[in-house]
Order: C-alpha cells, then structure tokens, then sequence
C-alpha cells in the first residue's frame, strides 16, 4: 500500500501538468507577446546579414522567411517554456534556476526537432547548401537536429535570461514601491497620533499667565474672574484630546479656536474681535488637529504687549478642496519661523502635494494665511 499511494501521486500529479501549464500560457499577457515579436524580428535581422550578398539568388526570400518563422518557433517556444516553468515557484532560488535550465534545454530540442524536419520537407536546406557552394553531400537529418539544437540553445539562453532580468527587476521595484507604501503609512499613522497627543497639549506658559491672571482679578472683580475661569475650563474641555477618533472636522477646530480666543479676550479688554463664516456644507468636512490652532497661538505671541486688533476665519468648498482663509490684523506674519514650518510639514505628511499653505500681507497691516486640503467628510 505504501509503494501504491507514492505511484498514484506521481501518475495524478504528471495528469495535471498539461493543465497547470495551459493555465500558465493562459496568463501571458502583451507584454510576453511583444518581446516575442522583438526577439523574433531581432533574430531575423541578424540571419539576413548572412545572406545580404546573396539577393540575386532565387532561393533568397524562401530562406528569409523561412529564418523568420523559425526564430517565432524558437522563441515562442522559449516563452512558453519559461512562462509553464516559473509558474509558482519563488523570484529565485535553486528550484527556480533549476526549472529555468531546462526550460531552455526543452525549447532548444523542441524548437530543433520541429524547424529542421519543416526545413527539410521544405528543401531550405538544398538552398542553404548550393548557396554555400559546397561540393560534399549535406550532413544526415539527425546530425542536422543535434547541431541546430546546440545552436537553439544560445539563443533560448539568451532569451529567457533576458525575460529573468525584467522579471526579477519588475518585482523588485513592486517590492520597494510596496515598502514605500508602508513606511508612508507607518509616517502617517505616527503623524496622526502625534496630532492626537498634541492636541491634549496646553501651552504652559498661555496657562500659567491666564491662571495668574484670574487670581489677581479675583482681587478686584470676583464676577468677571469667575467668568474667565468659566471660558478657561471651556476651552481645556475642547482641547481635551479625541484619542479615539482618527480625525477631526472644521467645525470642531473652528470650536477650538473660538474657545482660544475667547479666553485671550477676556484677559485683553475683548480684542482680538473673532469673526467666523462657516458654511454647513463644510462643517463636517474633515480636518486634522494642530493646524490651524498653531497658526492663530502665533501670532497672538507675536507682540506680548498687544494682541492683534481682528482675527478673521472663513472656509468653502471648492470643487474637491477646502480652502480656509485666516485674516489677522498684524503686519510682518508671513516671515518664516519654526511655526509656520512645522504646520506645513504636517500638511505635507497628512496630505502630500494636495495641500498648501500661502501667505500674503493685505495692505502692509493684515496678514492672509490660506489653507487648502483635499476635501472629505469625516
């Protein structure tokens, strides 16, 4: 029982190759064919040269198409070949080297055994040798074979090392764009979550000042500090960080914001005065933490002595972005700093070359900051 099993393995597993090998051919794709028809035409090329000096013979065309149809049976063989031998097995490896050699060998033979018989019923060989001028008799049918198929071989060789090199280098480059993917994922994931941990993140020395603040106003105005208090503890509410959520939206970073500014109001007489337009087809669009915060915490520390009389927020939809312009009423704030730098490397890590960051001072005492991300619903 035991010598029965292993033979009726091997008989069920020999069935099956005529099967697997079609599915394999039935996977070639143009590609295959058109190195098929270069390799072909490069071959024939080359077979001419041998007979250039030699057109005024009558045999000429017959062998020239002759060589043609031979090099498509020597590399349409070669590719069938190659394709049925590498068919499931790893990019290399012995198995792999050891299947490629003989599929250059059996092409080679194959190609041999059917050229030189066609050649034969068809007297090509007679051409060839009264064309050489050779007074002894032609070589037999099986010398012939043998010879044509040490010849093959090179030229199979050559072929299927050349499909080994493509192939090899196409994966390689699949395999490093592949780990690209990943390391940029990697890089976002990462990005995202360091938004998540900054947006839990106070500025110390914003509430330091505010709590010092309240409790000299405590001194003076019990209800007024108790109301800055009330918009200090809105505003740690809303920049409690959302660890469990992917994202944000405008809506919320506009929240956000207005909190900020709220508390920066009530310890600055109520200037920066905050306007906002926010569309409802925008407010639920996502958005990133920790980009548009940064922005306004600047230039409110831009001065220590004053705050920026206006501070101006709007948002549309434009075709598949969303543009968010920041009005400030202070001069000079499109100077580069490490602020504006790190907000821009966020944007190019969360979005790529689909999100900018722009710049432009209004009549020497604003300061424009236009956003624009790819626009998505959160």
């Amino acid at each position: 029982m035991s010598v029965v099993l292993p033979r009726a393995a091997a008989l069920g597993q020999g069935l099956r190759g005529p099967a697997r090998w079609w599915q394999s051919w039935g996977r070639m794709n143009r590609r295959h064919l058109a190195a098929l028809a270069l390799a072909s035409a490069a071959m024939a090329m080359v077979d001419a040269t041998a007979v250039i000096d030699k057109l005024n013979h009558p045999g000429v065309s017959k062998i020239m198409v002759f060589d043609f149809a031979t090099s498509v049976i020597i590399f349409g063989l070669a590719l069938l070949a190659w394709v049925a031998a590498v068919d499931g097995v790893p990019a290399s490896g012995r198995e792999r080297n050891v299947r490629v050699v003989w599929a250059v060998v059996v092409a080679a033979v194959l190609a041999a055994c059917i050229a030189v018989p066609v050649m034969h019923a068809l007297e090509v060989d007679k051409l060839w040798w009264e064309m050489s001028e050779k007074m002894k008799p032609p070589p037999p049918l099986a010398l012939v074979i043998f010879g044509n198929a040490i010849n093959f071989i090179a030229w199979t060789g050559l072929f299927i090392a050349a499909a080994e090199v493509v192939q090899r280098r196409a994966l390689t480059n699949e395999a490093i764009r592949a780990t690209q993917r990943e390391q940029a994922a990697l890089a976002r994931d990462v990005l995202e979550s360091r938004l998540a941990a900054m947006q839990a993140q106070v500025e110390p020395r914003f509430l330091f000042d505010t709590l010092v603040d309240i409790e000299r106003l405590y001194q003076r105005d019990i209800p007024a500090a108790a109301s800055n208090l009330d918009r200090l503890i809105t505003y740690l509410r809303v920049a409690l960080p959302r660890l469990r959520e992917a994202g944000s939206t405008i809506a919320a970073e506009f929240e956000l914001v207005q909190a900020y500014l709220d508390v920066v109001r009530s310890l600055h007489d109520g200037s920066p005065k905050f306007t906002v337009m926010l569309p409802d087809d925008c407010r639920d669009a996502r958005f990133y933490p920790m980009l548009l915060l940064p922005l306004v915490q600047r230039a409110i520390r831009a001065d220590d002595s004053a705050v920026p009389a206006s501070v101006r927020l709007a948002v549309q939809r434009t075709g598949e972005q969303i543009v968010i312009v920041l009005r400030i009423s202070t001069p000079g704030g499109c100077s580069e700093d490490r602020e504006i730098a790190r907000v821009r490397e966020r944007l190019a890590g969360l979005y790529g070359a689909r999100a900018e960051l722009e710049c432009v001072e209004l009549h020497g005492d604003t300061t424009q900051l236009t956003m624009r991300v790819p626009a998505a619903t959160a």
